[in-house]
């Protein structure tokens, strides 16, 4: 298999073809991240569609991310191997058709392999996007750039709901893939004008034990966590799932110690930078779930309000990390990284503490001043340290760099739902035991509602502040 020579001599794009280098990218970014949160307004309207129940039509986001998440770091890989351009143009084409599939869908099982096969183009997509940046710009401006980019994911996660209301209601919900044709077509011919090509190649082999000892493994930890409610934490299922989550790391790191040239280079752990960005990216997107998964129960079962209220709420997060993320970026370049993402996680751990202490009469004006929060401190955490991981590897590693971006992004993401989901449902059946209640809901025992988001907001609040603790380990970027 082809590696990509070393870069030669200054190989960053000149300063005037940058910005224009970026559109493309900005363009995939909001089309994939809209994807991911535009669908979820309409399952309703699908299983009633296509007849299926609850425990089927979750597998539509289950299956995307399944295949997404266990191919990020192998799609990185295949970046540095085989050219970045290429791969990126390789996932457009197969998120474009991928979405084709899903609007012509005449069943759930179609459905569901239709998004599989869009969530293979989604990691090409996500694990290459950031290296590219690493390609175009230099570490002293990338910070701004990876701001800009964040500010993409920050408005496709706020339109999504919206975009999806309303084009579910108009078109129907086959219009939300279809959307995503003419988008795709415009990203390739735009990455075929603004990017260059791939440099020249030698050969080298693919690591292919790495390769299926991570996708299995991640595959089975995301299953582990995703369904461990649903199957029971003690059934058969998920015991294997758990055997094979255990046993594929073990796998995996004795393969890519042996390997000529691994998946994953595991020595990049020794640098600090690259050992705290990864770690503290992974514990704020824990606890940015946390809150996420959890807040609306909290705004439609307690406090009554409609689904479209819910979601104007939670819009708050986003939105305000849309206004910052670039700010933070271009600040980073300047000041450096590190208190940037301390004092944004402190941030966002004062918001969690404000969010530990809602009650049923809890105002407006302080449950959105708390989302503000959220919102302001991973906004001005998230591009520096993005930027610091990819400064931290050498330019012939910055496919493993961006994949664990979305590596450290999505299991965060997952773990966050996992461990608020257990923290809750533990905490509120302690309360209503001790109440003399074997089950209620919200609005008949409050107090054990409320209680069991007490803790998980605790929680999220110490998991951000050990996140910033996490980037004192960082070293200076050089």
């Amino acid at each position: 298999m082809a590696h990509l020579a070393p870069p030669t001599g200054q190989d960053y794009y000149d300063p005037a073809d940058r910005w224009h280098a970026l559109i493309p990218i900005a363009l995939v970014s909001i089309a994939s991240t809209l994807n991911s949160s535009v669908i979820n307004v309409s399952l309703p309207v699908i299983a009633v569609e296509l007849r299926a129940g609850i425990g089927v039509i979750d597998w539509v986001i289950q299956a995307y991310l399944l295949a997404t998440t266990s191919l990020l770091m192998i799609s990185g890989r295949l970046g540095d191997l085989l050219g970045r351009r290429r791969i990126y143009q390789s996932g457009i084409l197969v998120f474009t058709v991928g979405s084709a599939l899903c609007g012509i869908s005449g069943n759930m099982t179609a459905l569901i392999a239709a998004r599989v096969f869009q969530g293979v183009g989604a990691a090409l997509i996500i694990s290459v996007g950031p290296a590219i940046i690493g390609e175009i710009f230099p570490p002293d401006s990338r910070g701004k750039a990876l701001g800009i980019l964040g500010t993409t994911v920050a408005v496709g996660l706020s339109i999504g709901p919206v975009v999806g209301g309303i084009i579910t209601d108009l078109l129907g919900w086959r219009y939300i893939f279809y959307l995503n044709i003419p988008f795709g077509v415009l990203a390739m011919i735009m990455v075929s004008r603004s990017l260059r090509k791939d440099s020249q190649f030698t050969r080298a082999p693919f690591d292919v034990a790495g390769a299926v000892t991570m996708a299995v493994g991640l595959f089975c930890l995301l299953l582990l966590f995703s369904r461990g409610n649903d199957w029971g934490w003690t059934s058969p299922k998920i015991i294997v799932l758990a055997a094979a989550a255990f046993l594929c790391p073990i796998l995996f790191i004795r393969s890519e110690r042996t390997a000529a040239d691994p998946i994953l280079d595991l020595t990049l752990f020794s640098h600090k930078t690259f050992s705290s960005a990864t770690s503290a990216g992974f514990l704020a997107f824990t606890a940015l779930f946390t809150q996420t998964f959890l807040l609306p129960f909290y705004l439609i079962d307690l406090r009554g309000h409609t689904t479209a209220e819910a979601g104007l709420f939670l819009m708050a997060v986003p939105l305000i990390m849309a206004l910052v993320a670039p700010v933070s970026g271009t600040l980073s370049d300047k000041v450096g990284t590190k208190w940037l993402c301390v004092v944004g996680m402190m941030i966002q751990g004062i918001s969690f503490i404000m969010l530990a202490f809602l009650s049923t009469v809890s105002s407006t004006l302080y449950i959105v001043s708390a989302l503000l929060l959220t919102g302001f401190g991973i906004g001005m955490f998230n591009p520096p340290n993005n930027a610091d991981l990819l400064s931290s590897v050498p330019r012939n590693r910055l496919g493993n760099a961006s994949g664990m971006l979305g590596l450290t992004r999505t299991l965060g993401m997952t773990f966050g739902v996992a461990v608020s989901s257990l923290i809750f449902v533990g905490v509120r059946k302690s309360i209503l035991n001790s109440m003399g209640l074997a089950e209620a809901d919200p609005l008949q025992a409050p107090q054990a509602f409320l209680g069991g988001l007490h803790w998980v907001f605790l929680t999220g609040a110490a998991i951000s502040w050990l996140a910033g603790v996490m980037v004192f380990r960082r070293e200076k970027r050089q």
